[in-house]
């Protein structure tokens, strides 16, 4: 019997301009490539100002030619970087003396560069210096910080000057005005020896709450029945669904004013009896911050051990750090992850992928789903954390979507506008197509709303118009011919009128009524909403549709809908249905124990 850990992850050796071995060096992903920059190169004490570049589906290195003319940084190790609009950005850090070639002749930084993603060159100095602001918010020279980037803002905290004096304070650097706005005392130590500082790209919202704490639906769309009925007096329409009754999943959203992506810091110190810190730092839009205490909200069964220079990310609800953890009697790369609604902590564990090696830096792939983790398999990771050494030989390649932790869809339709689209499924708004079901039962729609959101349905009557017109034309003429009458008003050269005399007016879909109403719910909402689409024998058929249909995102909604409806009654027939539609997250997060062995060793020779 395998354990089911051993499914989650992979470990695979990286090909390519592979780096060498390197202390305080920077990683970043932007898209699906990860950004390595600067550095101490271990074998000649050299730092180094060097730009990697990986790729995370292919796990190939490639070191990317600067140009010469460039104002290129000056080299330097335990700095930071950040990613924003397709720029990295470089901060601090420390550097050899300027015209010193001795290497312990030391000095600490703080400039700011950008280099252009799209362009490959790096932003002059003089561009993001920040002269024009104010002195008192420039900050002191410093390394070991943390960083992150939210509301076009750089947030810059703590770390040490070259005496090692820890830096209690945190300065925020604008990024569009490219100055320095704002200084604040900040009483805590923080570095990147046992700290963290991370955001998300996106934000979760959970409109479920935001109904609740907000107005009602109707008030936006009028009373359930009555929303397209000109006359108010005339009776609602019967057998509407009712508002209360309707779920509204978590979904991904860009941020905005009104809902920032947070910054969340966790500290853990202490190692023998571990003390463990989260702060969340709120933007506000005069370019000030809030932050708010939530360490006393941790909760669980287990919680994460002291971790050394730990790395950490946001996906979806979930704060994952990741870090190296160091006893007497053992030692390991340990993940953890804070679901970020209920405050609890869970592990995750990678099976034996990294069980032996050296492992000490990660990164979050959130398009994927996936957290990596460099290092070296053959390594030994007491005698390379010793020397702070970070290798990239080897990538253990994590899936996060296994355990629950994935970044929801994103909305196609805001709440109130999803509500309206089923309400004009559910009044019968323009209707000129039927459905049939294959017990004879009929759901009534539009075949325009059809072929807008159902490309396959749209491409099946495109071949049947133009075999129909074919046959037609092969028809010989009689007297009693009509040709189509004209009618006011230039037909659209995209869409010509059409001859009703091909116009279908049903279409016989192979599904039960309950399956075909459900996705004719999903195309007039583009959303998972009635509690009839959130059944679980329902939501298995519909996962059968979206793949076998090739409906991307409807597919990703029920998987989203499955993730969080999965129990022990439901865990056989998930399995099931994602093992057909190559699910295979999700077919790893519940398997049933006596399928176990066998599904491992076919994922196995499948990798």
């Amino acid at each position: 019997m395998y354990p089911i850990s051993d499914l989650t992850a992979f470990c695979r050796r990286t090909t390519g301009d592979v780096p060498p071995k390197l202390v305080g060096a920077s990683t970043t992903v932007v898209g699906s490539k990860m950004y390595l920059y600067g550095g101490r190169l271990v074998s000649e004490r050299r730092m180094v100002s060097d730009i990697y570049m990986f790729d995370l589906e292919t796990f190939d290195w490639e070191r990317l030619v600067q140009h010469y003319e460039d104002d290129i940084p000056q080299a330097r190790y335990f700095h930071s970087a950040d990613t924003w609009k397709n720029h990295l950005i470089i901060f601090g850090g420390m550097a050899i003396k300027p015209q010193s070639d001795n290497p312990e002749d030391l000095c600490v930084l703080n400039d700011v560069r950008l280099y252009d993603l799209t362009t490959g060159h790096w932003l002059p100095s003089s561009s993001t210096a920040g002269d024009s602001s104010p002195s008192s918010f420039i900050p002191n020279a410093r390394y070991a910080h943390l960083s992150s980037v939210t509301a076009d803002r750089l947030f810059v905290i703590g770390g040490q000057d070259l005496a090692n004096v820890w830096l209690d304070d945190v300065y925020i650097y604008d990024l569009t005005a490219k100055i320095w706005v704002q200084r604040r005392d900040y009483s805590r130590h923080c570095g990147t020896y046992r700290s963290v500082a991370v955001t998300g790209d996106v934000r979760v919202r959970l409109p479920q709450e935001e109904l609740r704490n907000g107005q009602p639906t109707s008030s936006k769309i009028g009373a359930r029945g009555m929303r397209f009925k000109v006359d108010r007096s005339a009776t609602p329409t019967m057998g509407v669904t009712q508002s209360e009754s309707l779920v509204h999943l978590p979904y991904s959203a860009p941020p905005t004013d009104d809902y920032p992506c947070d910054i969340f810091l966790f500290s853990n110190y202490n190692f023998t009896d571990v003390q463990r810190e989260l702060e969340v730092f709120t933007p506000l839009s005069d370019s000030d911050f809030t932050i708010s205490d939530r360490s006393a909200s941790m909760t669980g069964t287990s919680f994460p051990p002291g971790l050394r220079f730990p790395t950490g990310a946001i996906l979806g609800t979930f704060f994952i750090v990741a870090g190296t953890y160091l006893s007497q009697t053992y030692q390991s790369f340990s993940i953890w992850a804070l679901d970020l609604i209920n405050m609890t902590w869970s592990r995750i564990d990678p099976g034996s992928a990294l069980a032996t090696g050296s492992w000490f830096r990660s990164c979050l792939w959130p398009a994927a789903n996936k957290f990596l983790v460099f290092g070296n398999r053959h390594g030994n990771l007491v005698e390379d954390y010793n020397r702070r050494l970070l290798s990239w030989d080897h990538v253990t390649c994590i899936d996060l979507e296994a355990f629950g932790i994935y970044q929801p869809p994103p909305l196609v339709l805001e709440p109130h506008l999803q509500e309206l689209g089923l309400a004009a499924l559910e009044e019968g708004i323009l209707t000129d197509f039927e459905i049939v079901c294959d017990d004879g039962r009929k759901v009534k729609c539009s075949r325009k709303l059809l072929e807008d959101r159902w490309p396959w349905f749209k491409e099946q009557r495109r071949l049947y118009l133009q075999t129909a017109t074919r046959a037609i034309a092969m028809m010989p003429t009689t007297s009693q011919h009509v040709s189509l009458p004209d009618l006011p008003g230039a037909p659209s050269q995209q869409e010509p009128r059409p001859d009703p005399r091909l116009t279908p007016r049903a279409f016989l879909l192979s599904e039960p009524y309950p399956i075909t109403l459900a996705l004719v719910q999903y195309l007039y909402s583009t959303a998972l909403i009635t509690p009839l689409q959130h059944a679980p024998a329902v939501l298995s058929q519909l996962l059968l549709i979206a793949t076998n249909y090739g409906l991307t995102h409807l597919q990703s909604l029920v998987k989203h809908a499955m993730h969080r409806a999965l129990s022990y009654a439901t865990s056989v027939g998930i399995y099931g249905v994602s093992t057909l539609c190559s699910c295979r997250s999700l077919q790893i997060r519940y398997v049933p124990p006596y399928f176990i062995s066998c599904l491992t060793l076919r994922l196995t020779w499948h990798n």
